[in-house]
């Protein structure tokens, strides 16, 4: 998210705030709008809400996902023989998770080992 957004996020926000403290002290300390109190005090609590929403939710949906630094590698082998391949992983992966028949011989191949590279900067 930009600074920009991120800014005016807050601005809304501060204003929205002051404003329920501005009703808060109208409905504590002004005498002729003491009868409305209750609804001064009830409107000054709905401004903190949408000031509280507008600030930690406003944002968080232009918020991009973090890129990988890593790349994560599976290796399968073989119960029977020395066959070796790796690939990249994929979800449901885990060791020990057998694939099938193998690509060289009659045995089983089976996910050896999960291991993950850092990306070079």
């Amino acid at each position: 998210m930009s600074k920009q957004r991120q800014s005016r996020f807050a601005i809304i926000s501060i204003a929205l705030t002051l404003g329920a403290f501005t009703l808060f002290v109208f409905a504590t300390f002004v005498d002729p709008l003491s009868a409305y109190s209750t609804e001064l005090m009830v409107a000054g609590l709905a401004l903190l809400i949408a000031s509280w929403g507008i600030y930690f939710f406003g944002g968080r949906r232009a918020q991009k996902p973090e890129e990988s630094t890593e790349n994560v590698i599976t290796v399968i082998g073989c119960g029977g023989c020395d066959f070796r391949e790796e690939r990249a992983f994929t979800l449901g992966d885990y060791i020990f998770k057998e694939l099938g028949q193998c690509k060289k011989c009659p045995g089983n191949s089976y996910i050896r080992a999960i291991y993950a590279v850092p990306l070079k900067k």
